[in-house]
Order: C-alpha cells, then sequence, then structure tokens
C-alpha cells in the first residue's frame, strides 16, 4: 500500500518515512529534493492556489506515476489528517500516533474497490456563524435557521451558491441528477481523502473530475478568487464530486481518519 502525505510545510519529512508515507510537498514553500511534488513534467503547478492537492493528483495521473499492479492500494493523507488502525485511542503525543497509524491494508478491505473517510454528518449550524458567513443566503432560505444543513446548503453557506449551481450544469449528463440528489443528503466523505485499490478505476475518477473541474475553471475565469472560501473553489468542488464519485461508481468502505497537526509537534 502506498500512502502519500501531502504537506505545505517543508519539515517531518523523517516522521513521514519512519510510518511509511510518501512524503509530498506542495504550495508556495520551497522543499528539497527529497520530497515529490506537483511540477514534474506534465503538470498544473500554477493552479495549486485555487486547486490544492488536485495538482499533485494531476501530476500522479498525466505522468503516468500510477502502480499498475492490479491489488496495489495507493492513497493519500495530508499532514494533519491521517488514516488509524480501526479500533484506536485519541493520541496525544506523535509517539502514541506512530502506534496507531495504519500502514498495512486490513483484510476486512479485500471485497471493496475503494476506502473513504467516516462520513462527516452536518448537523444544524449556530445562528451567528450563519450569519456571519453567509447573510445574504440566510435571508434567502431562513429554514437554515431552523434545520439541518444539506451538502448544497453548507456550501452555499460557505462558498457561494453561484458556484455550485453553474458547476451543475458542466457534469456530464449521467452525473448531474444523480449528483444534484446525493447534494440534498446531510453527509458526506470530508477531505478529498481516499485509498484506492484499482489504479483503472483511480483513472477513471481523474478523467471525470478533471474534465469537470476545467470546465468549472473556465466558466469562472473571470472571477477574482481572492476570499477563503473562493480561493480554493475548485478543491472545495471536488471535495463534494469525490465523495458522489467513488459512492456511485465503486464499492466503498468506510474508515476512520484523526485530525493531529504534526507541525505543532516538529520532529
Amino acid at each position: 500500500m502506498k500512502i502519500y502525505c501531502i504537506s505545505i510545510y517543508n519539515q517531518n519529512y523523517n516522521f513521514f518515512k519512519r510510518n511509511s508515507l510518501i512524503p509530498v510537498g506542495l504550495g508556495k514553500k520551497k522543499f528539497n529534493r527529497k520530497w515529490l511534488g506537483d511540477n514534474r513534467r506534465k503538470n498544473i503547478s500554477s493552479k495549486n492556489e485555487n486547486f490544492g492537492e488536485y495538482t499533485f493528483h494531476y501530476s500522479l495521473w498525466k505522468n503516468n506515476f500510477l502502480n499498475k499492479k492490479k491489488n496495489d492500494w495507493i492513497g493519500f493523507c495530508t499532514y494533519r489528517r491521517f488514516w488509524v488502525k480501526k479500533n484506536y485511542k485519541t493520541p496525544k503525543t506523535l509517539e502514541e500516533l506512530d502506534k496507531i497509524l495504519l500502514k498495512k491494508v486490513p483484510r476486512e478491505w479485500n471485497n471493496y474497490d475503494a476506502v473513504l473517510p467516516r462520513p462527516l454528518k452536518l448537523g444544524k449550524l449556530k445562528t451567528m456563524k450563519l450569519l456571519k458567513n453567509n447573510f445574504k443566503e440566510v435571508f434567502k432560505k431562513p429554514s437554515l435557521l431552523l434545520k439541518e444543513c444539506t451538502i448544497r446548503d453548507h456550501f452555499n453557506l460557505f462558498h457561494g451558491d453561484y458556484f455550485l449551481r453553474e458547476a451543475i450544469k458542466l457534469l456530464k449528463k449521467n452525473d448531474r441528477r444523480d449528483f444534484d440528489i446525493f447534494l440534498n443528503s446531510n453527509e458526506f466523505n470530508p477531505h478529498n481523502l481516499f485509498i484506492c485499490k484499482n489504479h483503472l478505476l483511480l483513472k477513471k475518477f481523474y478523467k471525470d473530475v478533471f474534465s469537470w473541474l476545467f470546465k468549472c475553471e473556465k466558466k469562472f475565469e473571470n472571477f477574482k478568487l481572492d476570499t477563503y472560501g473562493k480561493k480554493r473553489i475548485y478543491g472545495f468542488l471536488a471535495e463534494r464530486y469525490l465523495s458522489f464519485w467513488f459512492n456511485k461508481y465503486a464499492k466503498v468502505k468506510k474508515w476512520p481518519i484523526i485530525f493531529f497537526d504534526i507541525n505543532k509537534n516538529n520532529v
């Protein structure tokens, strides 16, 4: 199993290697040659500010770096979100994190095509948070103050309803309706994290997601993407699409991840 660990900080390389993670450096920081990056041969490295980790996914795909072995799992984590063993105890130190990190493929994955993080269930957001983030959206839909958010509501509140509404129109026809229905649910698999068993399935995902994201980029090319909610708009769109796509096209196993920012415990 290969797990690429994506970081925007040039540190903790030894920690990643010690735990069988492949260090990947993205963003504006300078990384030495030991790190993998998104700027090899065919690349969209210049788009990293808006595409986030997908500039690395593009590099893997277009430069044919995916392992061709039928059952060789390939996955992704980040410097602060990690795949862990199923029966884990929340770590307080790096030493405790070492012991619970997932390093081998569990037998129970044998009959699955992909692994996604356990779903994030969207609850009812606090009134002040709703008003602070997008008063306009709350004004248009006051029921948000009383009920649980759907995936659609959540995206619109933090990133604006225009982007998602127009992006849906750009999906291929056989996904458009299904994705629209998916957005009315209250949970999704978050953080753009996944582990995939079959390189052919992964290539199909890359083909679909990048075809869509590049159409979105052309549609939104005149927008100034200068706020947190808009700067990485293509990564935020892809996060929802990834959850939808794998659940539609693959047999998916849900698995735990944890948040642990190792930069607060530099090694």
